[in-house]
Parts: C-alpha cells; structure tokens; sequence
C-alpha cells in the first residue's frame, strides 16, 4: 500500500472512529447525565420503539455506505478530505439531498438514542446535535463545495435539499 492510500486510510479510520464512537459516545453520557440530573426515567420499553430504532441503525448505516459507495463510483473519490470525488456527485443517493452520509448518521444516531429510552437525550442532546451539525454544513461544507464547483454547485443547491429528501424531487441514477 503506497503512502496516500496509507494517509486516506488511515483518516477513514480517524473520522469513523470520532462519528460512529465518540460523538455517539458524548450524546449518551451527556444524555445519560442530564437524564439523572433532572431525575427523568427512561420511558418503558415497547416493542415498537425497538423495532423503529433498529430499523434506523439500519437505515441510516446502510445510507451512509450506499453514500460512500455513491462517491466512489460516480466521483471517483472517498469521503476523507486527502482523496475527495474528482467531480460533483449529484447521482445516486445525492440526487435525493446534498449530504446523505449526514441524513444516514442523524438516522442511525436518532435509533441509538431510541434505544436508550432516555428523555434528555431524544428533547436537549440530539437537538444540539443536529444543529451544530447544521451549523457546520452551513458555514463550512456548503461554502467548501460552492468554492469547489462553482456554479454547478450552486444549481444542485437549487435543485436538491440539503439533507431531507422531499418527495417526488430528483432522481436516484444507478
């Protein structure tokens, strides 16, 4: 394996470890806190909660890897900023929202907080979550991809939303 696969390897690893680890991890712990420093209960289990929660682990991972999968084939490129799609991807998964990797990690981190049962995390740690995340699409990867692709970025912007999917808009190619 030469050095660059090497690098982009190894900041795959790095930046699945940090979202799939330990910004979970902080969700839960804080939530978990936050839950005894209130003296809020877990709600009771139910098997509805269970399956939803499953099914978006599921979702979500799998739409994270179809979005991976996405970038590769139609980009010719990784996620990791050392090896990016050599062209704007807008087919796929990308033909429903501007940032599906996002859209399958929000849906799988919404099924662990499920599965925790815990109220703090569902009303205060997952709503600050999604909007820090918000934060960062809007000030630094959108203006990144407008800066990169010009004004066929910005008729994608115009055209498809920025994480979720409206329906009946776009079509997934491939």
């Amino acid at each position: 394996m030469n050095v660059r696969a090497r690098v982009v390897r190894r900041s795959r690893v790095r930046a699945a470890v940090f979202y799939w680890l330990v910004l979970p991890g902080l969700v839960v712990v804080v939530g978990l806190l936050l839950d005894r420093l209130f003296g809020w209960r877990a709600w009771p289990w139910s098997l509805s909660v269970l399956i939803a929660a499953v099914l978006l682990v599921i979702g979500g991972s799998l739409l994270v890897q179809r979005a991976t999968a996405d970038f590769a084939f139609y980009g010719q490129g990784t996620p990791a900023p050392q090896d990016p799609p050599k062209r704007l991807v807008t087919d796929g998964v990308y033909a429903w929202c501007r940032h599906p990797m996002w859209l399958g990690y929000d849906l799988a981190a919404l099924g662990v907080v499920l599965l925790w049962r815990s109220p703090a995390m569902l009303l205060i740690c997952y709503p600050l979550f999604l909007l820090l995340q918000l934060r960062f699409l809007l000030r630094r990867e959108e203006p990144r991809l407008l800066r990169r692709f010009g004004a066929e970025y910005q008729r994608y912007r115009q055209q498809v939303p920025l994480l979720l999917p409206r329906p009946g808009r776009g079509k997934e190619k491939g």
